[in-house]
């Protein structure tokens, strides 16, 4: 008896000691649980949408999802005169995707905000140009050279004087530019100082661009023997050339995480690859991996489209 009352003494003690330990864990629960669901707001922002630009070869630029969906144009519809003042080529996405830059009137270069649709021109005197990895600057060149610039068109510096290349590029660490003059490919470094030729043989040379992590370039050259040219991929620091397509194929462009290239494909009207670029009177964006596999066609049938640019993902 006496243990059993010194329990019934005791229990409700013990009851509310283990209400009270009860309420203090629901407690910790609750706020653990709303740290977390705020930690997932904090960290998990929504990602951009990876997308790309092109030109359909007759002044007019579009950009789209990089499955070809969400096809929408972004510069002013033209005549067939490519002197007219609002003709528009060669245009590239900044690194975020929410801002473009191309080739207005064969020199202009107009920069779109693509949420806003707002279009200005920063720079008159240009014939190409790319945005830096960060997006801060912008890369051109002219008939004078080539020359970067801030995105608003301040801060004009000549990297390279006397050599008017085009296809330019960065290296991935923003310290090199690539470009192409003559049929072989020249890197300059952003700092100052000699250019340097990269690859220079007999044969023509284009269209330069690094993948992400830097170990691989790829380009365009006519090295296949044919009337037209095929995508090779070599190691940056040079070596071995691999031949990536062996159709008619130039402009490539990796993806950001490295898993593809996008290009530049020939075709005839029906569809049909080429080899020799005088039987294709068409062009389209096609994408394959890395070692040359799984080609396949991005853009609709009802649209011609080349030189392609990549952007957002991040």
């Amino acid at each position: 008896m006496g243990d059993f009352a010194y329990f019934l003494e005791w229990r409700p003690r013990l009851v509310h000691d283990r209400r009270m330990a009860l309420s203090r864990l629901l407690r910790v629960l609750v706020a653990s649980t709303i740290l977390v669901a705020g930690c997932a707001e904090v960290s998990a922002p929504p990602r951009a949408p990876l997308i790309m630009s092109f030109d359909d070869g007759w002044g007019q630029v579009f950009v789209a999802n990089l499955d070809g969906s969400g096809l929408r144009q972004v510069s002013p519809t033209v005549g067939d005169d490519s002197t007219d003042s609002l003709y528009g080529h060669s245009a590239a996405l900044s690194p975020d995707g929410t801002q473009l830059v191309y080739i207005r009137g064969g020199r202009f270069i107009e920069l779109v905000d693509l949420d806003s649709s707002e279009s200005r021109t920063i720079r008159e005197g240009g014939q190409y140009a790319v945005f830096s990895p960060d997006g801060s600057r912008v890369a051109f060149s002219s008939g004078s050279g080539v020359s970067i610039m801030n995105t608003d068109g301040s801060d004009v510096r000549v990297i390279v004087e006397g050599q008017g290349g085009s296809g330019i590029t960065f290296s991935p660490d923003g310290s090199r530019v690539l470009f192409t003059v003559g049929g072989y490919i020249v890197a300059a470094p952003m700092a100052g100082g000699e250019s340097k030729v990269v690859l220079r043989d007999q044969f023509w040379n284009a269209d330069p661009a690094f993948s992400p992590d830097g170990s691989t370039l790829v380009f365009s050259s006519n090295r296949g023997g044919n009337h037209g040219s095929e995508i090779y991929s070599m190691p940056s620091g040079g070596g071995e050339i691999t031949a990536l397509t062996d159709t008619y194929a130039v402009h490539p462009k990796f993806t950001p995480d490295g898993s593809r290239i996008i290009y530049t494909r020939a075709t005839t009207q029906s569809g049909e690859t080429v080899v020799d670029i005088a039987t294709g009177n068409r062009a389209e964006i096609a994408s394959m991996n890395p070692d040359g596999s799984d080609q396949k066609r991005l853009t609709p049938r009802s649209i011609t489209a080349q030189m392609p640019s990549i952007g957002g993902g991040s």
